[in-house]
């Protein structure tokens, strides 16, 4: 069974904060499977095998 969860940047977060947030959750087995923009929104989709 897989577990999915989005992930977006905030407005005022740097995006050096935004990668640190990515990375800590690819640490803990969440990989991004899908990634989009629009303008200043970024939100990437992440799955995780349970």
């Amino acid at each position: 069974m897989r577990t999915y969860k989005i992930v977006k940047k905030g407005v005022f977060e740097t995006q050096l904060k935004f990668e640190e947030k990515v990375n800590s959750f690819s640490a803990q087995g969440w990989k991004a499977i899908s990634i989009s923009s629009q303008g200043n929104l970024l939100v990437i989709l992440m799955e995780k095998e349970r």
